[in-house]
């Protein structure tokens, strides 16, 4: 019953009176009593009435806002507006004038008189030659190496790799594909020292054939690289396999006396003749290397210099000596090639070692057993007395003699190839 009033008394007020406009201005809140929220930001939504009647209310802001029509713009963002207008410049009136160069005249400028340079003397001086300062050290090298010899300055780890300093390790060309040996040594400031390098330098370049060649000499900051040709192995080598015969000992000590006899002819004394720089090549030849301990006949020598179980009596001593050592040397080398080890080996004290060699008699072969032909030339190297020692000159020509009446019989180069392949088969 009270339902149905309610509904007849909402049909009996008219709907411009229901609800009030959103045009119309609401009242002033009342002191302390919370404002609405405002509606300017709402969109425009419809109510409907149980009546299926939806009135609209419109909550979008005056259309005479003056802010309508501008387009929005971000914070920071300006405009220059053009407060002088488009005819604020002043236009040209009269025609722009093009003014054109003045034609070159080249033989004006030419002086008739020739120019003459400021001074007394009115030549002209020449330029310096193009060349790069080089250091003493290479200059002496350039001067004492013939030409066929590259002295170069340039980095060869690029050619080379990086090698250990004082080896001598084999390498390989990186540009020329060929197998080389390389020394590397340390440049003193000592002039003594440089001019022992120098010195070896020199005799490697002589291009005998029984000498390490040189082909290429490297001065790197304080380095000196070697560059000499790549050999099989070294006659100590081969002795650590097995002694050599009696005919290869003999082909072996014929080669070095010709390297001997060439070196002492140039004035050069090897003072370090001994297996280990004896070198065998690819094909059976003999080359003496490492000439680091060479020096020169005229000077005065009394150096103890060499390798001790190698050394004359008189380089003991600390006497005069000449070329001579070397054949004392050589001696041992021939005993060394035959025995495996040469004379005294087992001394390891060098006072004791010293005094076997000057006081006892000429050492001799010890294990093996060469002929007394072999023997009585070995006697005839190690002679006490350096006067009577014969020079390599005379032992070349008395092997020669003795071979030529078959007294001693040397083998070949080929043949003594075969005998290192032969004990050495990976070196084949």
């Amino acid at each position: 019953m009270l339902t149905s009033q309610k509904l007849k008394r909402s049909q009996s007020i008219p709907h411009h009176q229901s609800l009030p406009s959103a045009s119309t201005a609401s009242p002033s809140p009342a002191k302390g009593v919370l404002k609405r929220r405002s509606t300017g930001c709402l969109p425009s939504r419809r109510i409907s009435t149980s009546s299926n009647k939806s009135i609209a209310f419109n909550i979008s802001t005056p259309t005479s806002s003056p802010y309508q029509h501008k387009a929005w713009r971000p914070p920071g963002f300006y405009e220059i507006p053009n407060v002088l207008g488009s005819d604020c410049f002043l236009k040209p009136t009269d025609p722009i004038t093009v003014y054109a160069l003045r034609q070159s005249n080249p033989q004006k400028n030419i002086s008739k008189r020739p120019w003459l340079p400021a001074g007394i003397n009115i030549d002209i001086p020449k330029l310096p030659p193009l060349d790069r300062p080089k250091n003493t050290f290479e200059r002496q090298l350039t001067k004492c190496l013939p030409k066929s010899i590259c002295v170069s300055t340039l980095d060869p780890n690029n050619k080379y790799g990086n090698i250990v300093n004082g080896a001598v390790v084999g390498a390989k060309h990186r540009y020329k594909h060929c197998k080389l040996a390389i020394k590397r040594c340390k440049l003193d400031s000592d002039p003594d020292y440089r001019s022992a390098i120098i010195r070896e330098l020199k005799i490697m370049a002589s291009g005998h054939v029984n000498l390490i060649r040189l082909r290429e000499v490297s001065i790197w900051r304080d380095d000196v690289w070697m560059v000499m040709d790549l050999q099989q192995c070294s006659v100590f080598a081969v002795l650590c396999q097995r002694g050599l015969p009696e005919e290869h000992t003999l082909y072996v000590a014929r080669e070095i006396l010709k390297a001997l006899v060439f070196l002492h002819s140039k004035g050069y004394i090897h003072r370090d003749i001994k297996c280990e720089n004896l070198l065998v090549g690819w094909h059976g030849e003999i080359k003496l290397a490492d000439f680091g301990l060479a020096t020169r006949i005229s000077r005065r020598n009394r150096e103890r210099l060499g390798t001790s179980k190698w050394m004359a009596p008189e380089v003991i001593r600390e006497f005069v000596y000449n070329e001579k050592i070397d054949l004392w040397s050589l001696g041992i080398t021939i005993i060394e090639m035959m025995d495996r080890v040469p004379p005294h080996y087992q001394m390891k004290n060098e006072r004791q070692l010293f005094a076997s060699i000057l006081n006892e008699p000429s050492p001799t072969f010890n294990f093996g057993y060469p002929t007394v032909y072999m023997r009585g030339l070995v006697a005839w190297l190690l002679d006490d007395n350096p006067e009577s020692r014969p020079s390599a000159k005379d032992v070349t020509q008395e092997i020669q003699s003795h071979i030529d009446s078959k007294l001693l019989r040397a083998s070949d180069a080929s043949g003594f190839a075969k005998f290192v392949t032969y004990v050495m088969p990976s070196h084949g």
